[in-house]
């Protein structure tokens, strides 16, 4: 057990070491909340890690922004996006799904509010997803995610919705979630609303993948698991928001995205890039977003590049073809901006180089004193026997 959570603190501290040295200097297009509300399923309230309260996603992501920004976790266990007659509990019935809705509303007329909707693990579940005797609730997923973008977008102050691609699955997953239908299925889908809204994602699937470390049950990650999503979150928070922009990351990855003055692109692996390819924090991707501008927005080749330390991205050249956009959710430049978060890295972020430095230290010693703290309670096991 010690050899194994060694190699687990090795891991994850190479992983946040990565984070700390792709980041990059801020542009002056950052886009700083003043407000976030964290909306989702058990995966967004904490659920199995010691203690929701801190140790949740969103109560992290709170930590890193520090008291400027207030952040709100109104995730509740079980929850669907599938709507009423299609899951077996949907989000849309619940008390949080108001509190989100009123947090919204109350953060005042000159408040900057960020939404972060993330589900499709309880989606996954057969009895949602495919139904016995029914038809696959794969569009009806399509059909109430827009709904809910609609609803927030319908608030006011009109807050800036981020899609966040659920986290991926660790071994033996519990509670009948399915991993495969969640990548294959509902993470194309996601990409598609992304893509005909130009709506910003947040890829918390790619850099999970493949860690099962960061899981507890294979479903609900660890303290530590809990921090990684928190920092992806966090970076994908502050994407560069330039008008037009198609951003090519130091890892090859980029985005296309809208020039329509309160829309963000896509921040998530497989969007467009270079002919650099892909390097650290995932692959270029299988589904590259066009990146060329012009009419209809021919496609850029996608390159060929190694998988990163996310774990998640594929090898290969793909090229997201003339007139559309590839899988990876983009469209026309000269319609959509963005930059791109791709694999594990910060590289789509534009942080300043000091604030990535401290998000790294603050990782880097919570694990400290998460690893410190199993030695002190195993030394005190040995001194009772």
């Amino acid at each position: 057990m010690t050899i194994y959570r060694s190699g687990c603190w090795c891991l994850l501290s190479l992983t946040l070491v990565t984070l700390f040295l792709v980041a990059r200097p801020v542009s002056a297009t950052v886009r700083m909340p003043t407000h976030v509300v964290c909306v989702g399923d058990s995966i967004t309230e904490g659920f199995a890690s010691s203690n929701p309260a801190t140790k949740s996603y969103p109560a992290q992501l709170q930590g890193l922004f520090g008291s400027q920004v207030m952040v709100k976790n109104t995730g509740h266990s079980g929850t669907t996006m599938l709507s009423d007659g299609f899951g077996d509990s949907p989000y849309e019935d619940t008390y949080e799904y108001q509190a989100a809705t009123s947090f919204v509303k109350g953060a005042g007329a000159n408040a900057v509010v960020d939404v972060i909707i993330m589900f499709g693990a309880n989606d996954s579940k057969p009895q949602n997803w495919t139904p016995s005797g029914k038809p696959k609730n794969d569009q009806q997923f399509l059909k109430d995610y827009r709904a809910m973008v609609a609803h927030f977008n319908a608030l006011t102050p009109k807050p800036l919705v981020f899609l966040a691609l659920p986290t991926s699955t660790g071994n033996n997953p519990c509670c009948s979630i399915n991993g495969t239908v969640i990548h294959d299925e509902e993470v194309p889908l996601i990409k598609q609303l992304a893509a005909e809204q130009s709506l910003p994602i947040i890829d918390l699937n790619t850099p999970t993948a493949g860690h099962p470390e960061y899981f507890g049950d294979g479903v609900h990650p660890t303290d530590a698991g809990y921090l990684i999503v928190a920092m992806l979150v966090h970076a994908g928070l502050l994407q560069d928001f330039t008008p037009g922009v198609v951003d090519a990351g130091a890892d090859g990855s980029g985005s296309t995205a809208d020039s329509s003055p309160d829309r963000g692109g896509s921040a998530s692996d497989g969007s467009a890039a270079d002919a650099a390819g892909g390097g650290t924090g995932g692959s270029a991707g299988t589904g590259g977003s066009s990146s060329a501008a012009g009419s209809g927005g021919s496609g850029a080749d996608a390159g060929a590049g190694a998988p990163g330390i996310g774990g998640g991205g594929q090898s290969g050249s793909s090229t997201a073809g003339s007139g559309q956009a590839g899988s990876g959710g983009g469209a026309p430049a000269a319609q959509r901006r963005g930059s791109a978060s791709s694999g594990c890295s910060l590289s789509g972020s534009r942080e300043p180089g000091w604030l990535a430095s401290l998000v790294s230290l603050s990782g880097l010693l919570s694990l400290i004193r998460l690893r410190r703290s199993g030695r002190r309670a195993h030394r005190r096991a040995d001194s009772r026997r």
